[in-house]
């Protein structure tokens, strides 16, 4: 693997998310100059409102920075039939605004509500008969804009478990956006998942997760947004998501899509200059650096 082509960032490393109440949000100038100064050359969008929505305006302040745009996380309620459509149009803006920056990536997620991953519906069979229908429309809409659809395993979405995933590796021939992160949240293990999606792995998204605080959520002992609150997410080789053997095993099969560092955290206030996001950040890329130099 080639990390300076396929290293890229995401807002939510600096704190930035799309969920309710989460935490202070770091202004963009500030969060695009610090991905830059990591030599992050291109980063996923970021929630709905954050960056520029118009496509024009949005490739300005990104060429300010030097950066390109790779994909866009995108959470659309789609097990609820009476949301459906509102749900495809939607999805028809995103891939608008991704197809005319050649983003490549739709990074789907499928909540239950919008703004909230601390519940999750059941993965029961009716809603499963409803992503029999709504998983291959969203795939349709991403590939009449040139884009490709993954879809991304998170806490408090449709498909946070190992079994969620069994049934959209099983079931449907979707591909699979892997968050080493969010699989250790849903009770999975990375490696795992990995090689049962093998090249159906499109899109990676890198974080590591305190195992511990992950069987917190699980029990119901705490919340999702708690946990990340008090650092669940650690740089890259500090957790227990299997980085090293993920890596490794996608050095493999010759993966060649792009590598997002992901690291969730919850801001109660704006970092001082130098500190805070930017150096977890560094410290995940230098862990990353050495071990695909390992591999060599």
């Amino acid at each position: 693997m080639d990390l300076e082509k396929q290293l890229a960032g995401a807002p939510i490393s600096w704190g930035v998310c799309e969920a309710n109440g989460w935490g202070f949000q770091m202004e963009p100038d500030r969060v695009l100059t610090e991905m830059r100064e990591c030599g992050i050359t291109a980063t996923e969008l970021g929630p709905d409102g954050y960056l520029p929505q118009n496509a024009k305006d949005l490739a300005k302040k990104l060429d300010e920075y030097e950066l390109s745009l790779c994909g866009a996380f995108v959470p659309i309620v789609l097990h609820k039939p009476d949301q459906l459509k509102a749900s495809y149009e939607r999805a028809k803006r995103q891939a608008d605004v991704l197809a005319a920056l050649n983003a490549g990536n739709f990074v789907l997620a499928t909540p239950a509500e919008d703004g909230n991953y601390d519940t999750r519906d059941p993965m029961d069979a009716q809603a499963k008969s409803v992503f029999a229908e709504s998983l291959p429309q969203i795939a349709e809409i991403a590939q009449s804009f040139g884009l490709q659809m993954v879809v991304h395993p998170h806490a408090g979405t449709m498909f946070e478990t190992p079994e969620d995933l069994e049934f959209l590796l099983n079931e449907t021939e979707v591909d699979l956006c892997l968050d080493t992160g969010h699989v250790v949240v849903g009770g999975g293990k990375p490696l795992s998942i990995a090689e049962k999606a093998g090249r159906r792995v499109k899109h990676v998204h890198l974080k590591d997760c305190d195992a511990k605080a992950a069987e917190r959520i699980r029990s119901g002992a705490s919340t999702y947004s708690q946990e990340v609150k008090n650092g669940m997410y650690k740089p890259l080789g500090k957790g227990d998501a299997q980085i090293a053997e993920v890596i490794r095993f996608l050095d493999s099969i010759d993966y060649s899509g792009k590598l997002v560092l992901e690291q969730d955290v919850m801001l109660g206030s704006a970092p001082s200059p130098g500190s805070g996001p930017i150096q977890e950040v560094r410290e995940s890329i230098e862990f990353l650096q050495a071990l695909l130099d390992k591999t060599r």
